[in-house]
């Protein structure tokens, strides 16, 4: 299953667009829903909703907070080990919060709707994780201590955004978020 994962900045732009609408009034929606139409990839599901107009205070009044609790992701034990020779292929050597972003790539992968659904299926894409071939791959091994940062990050990662990785310099894909040891991590956009 996919979850939609949706950047603040498309956020700020669907608030804005909703808050315009309310403050303009209905004609004001209707404009502001042409202008917004031409910006929308036809690739991706928009739902336009309509409401009644309401002043700031009204709005206000209505907000409720909204907490949002990530769901634990399920793994079998071969994933789990998978993802565990991974991390060792990828970030021996590394902070243990280099290890977790590495772990972390993965599963935000997988919720992604631009990469593979499984975890083995993410791993094994063709030239991603580079330390999964020969002759590095040959050389790890499942360490104990990697599968309890995998089963700990299953249950709450360290991070939701990080996509791409890489040394010596950010990927050429994604947006440079922040250097972890000696890996450079990046977000999708």
């Amino acid at each position: 299953m996919k979850r939609l994962i949706v950047s603040l900045s498309s956020m700020a732009m669907l608030l804005t667009l909703v808050l315009g609408s309310f403050q303009a009034g209905h004609d004001g929606f209707l404009e502001k829903e042409k202008e917004f139409s031409g910006n929308v990839n036809s690739s991706e599901n928009y739902i336009l909703l309509s409401a009644p107009v309401l002043d700031a205070q009204e709005i206000a009044a209505q907000v409720q907070p909204v907490t949002f609790e990530p769901e634990e992701l399920s793994a079998s034990e071969e994933d789990v080990m998978l993802l565990a020779l991974l991390t060792m292929a990828e970030a021996e050597g590394e902070p243990e919060e280099g290890k977790r972003l590495v772990i972390d790539s993965v599963l935000n992968r997988m919720d992604s709707p631009w990469f593979p659904d499984t975890i083995y299926e993410v791993v094994w894409q063709p030239y991603q994780y580079s330390g999964m071939k020969s002759p590095r791959i040959d050389q790890c091994w499942v360490k104990e201590e990697l599968v309890r940062l995998v089963r700990e990050e299953l249950k709450h990662r360290t991070n939701y955004d990080v996509i791409f990785f890489r040394t010596k310099r950010y990927s050429s894909y994604g947006v440079p978020m922040f250097q972890v040891g000696a890996h450079y991590f990046s977000s999708y956009d």
